[in-house]
């Protein structure tokens, strides 16, 4: 029996017609795109049912035959997760199951990358206050993807949108996007190298886990404050040295107390990081609170020294009261 297509073209229609999870989508391959990176192009397209927007990226035809970059193109589209800071993946459809063009359908969301966000905070007094803000979004979407078992392995900046300038999009969790336009870099990794983990550089596999996308975020979250990367170096080799073996430089723009919690995120040893999304999270949201003012402090200190304070009223209380009653019997005496 012949299998059904999944990919249709007509001719004089400059249309491509995907079928996806039992629906038939279109997009004009001549359009202008509304995004690429490494692995490839996004276009927009339409669910041919009811017009609703959809967005269609096309792996690089180079790429395509991969059979690394096409199973993993293909675990994208499986992620059919359904969370506020992730993109909704829709599914997949290919020319064929083991080679040519493979198109993944997601809807579509309207945003900027969150680099541009940021250059749009340059002059906002809340300018760090709203980018933790955006990394505590992400670290909910990291939540979510762990809970279910999954390590996204590739967190960095091109891969976080934030939406109507508001609400923060995590993307790309089964293409791991890499400099050369390869699911690995040169040194045969899956991941970033500005953004990588040691124990991904080392390539560790069976140690890759959670604390590594906190690693790869931490990073991140560093970049964006202070408005460079790091770790980069002119060559790919220099960065992966320096992921290895340098911590996280104090930066004039990245608070005291921030900064401490970006150093422990990006520590070395996996034991020695925060351990879950939230965890990370939490320490975030207590480095953006206030320093209680003086006032505080001693009411503070005085409230936790209480007991105490109570003791030794107390003590003294006993010891006046006995040295009354001693003297008061000298007297009669």
């Amino acid at each position: 029996m012949i299998p059904p297509r999944t990919v249709l073209q007509y001719p004089n229609d400059p249309k491509i017609y995907l079928y996806v999870q039992g629906e038939w989508f279109c997009y004009n391959p001549y359009s202008h795109p509304i995004g690429s990176g490494a692995m490839g192009t996004v276009f927009m397209g339409y669910c041919c049912a009811d017009g609703h927007p959809v967005a269609v990226k096309r792996v690089i035809d180079s790429y395509a035959n991969n059979p690394q970059v096409r199973e993993r193109a293909k675990l994208e589209a499986s992620l059919a997760f359904r969370h506020p800071n992730l993109i909704e993946m829709l599914g997949c459809c290919e020319y064929a199951p083991d080679h040519g063009p493979i198109f993944l359908v997601s809807n579509f969301v309207q945003g900027q990358n969150i680099d541009s966000y940021i250059i749009s905070l340059a002059n906002s007094n809340e300018r760090v206050q709203k980018i933790s803000m955006a990394i505590c979004s992400v670290l909910d979407a990291l939540s979510f993807v762990h809970a279910h078992g999954m390590v996204h392995r590739d967190v960095k900046p091109s891969n976080i949108m934030v939406e109507n300038n508001s609400n923060v999009r995590l993307m790309d969790l089964g293409i791991a996007k890499t400099n050369e336009g390869n699911a690995y870099s040169q040194f045969g990794f899956i991941g970033t190298p500005e953004y990588s983990a040691p124990e991904q550089i080392r390539g560790e596999r069976d140690k890759i886990n959670k604390t590594t996308d906190l690693y790869e975020l931490g990073i991140t979250f560093y970049e964006l404050l202070a408005g460079t990367n790091p770790m980069a170096c002119a060559s790919e080799a220099e960065t992966l040295t320096k992921q290895i073996t340098e911590s996280l430089p104090p930066s004039e723009k990245i608070p005291k107390k921030l900064l401490k919690v970006l150093l422990k995120a990006t520590e070395k040893e996996q034991q020695n990081r925060y351990q879950t999304a939230d965890e990370f999270k939490s320490a975030i949201t207590a480095a953006l609170l206030p320093e209680p003012s003086k006032l505080s402090r001693i009411s503070s200190w005085i409230n936790s020294h209480l007991l105490v304070f109570m003791g030794i009223l107390i003590l003294l209380g006993v010891i006046f009261m006995a040295i009354i009653f001693i003297l008061s019997t000298h007297q009669w005496t």
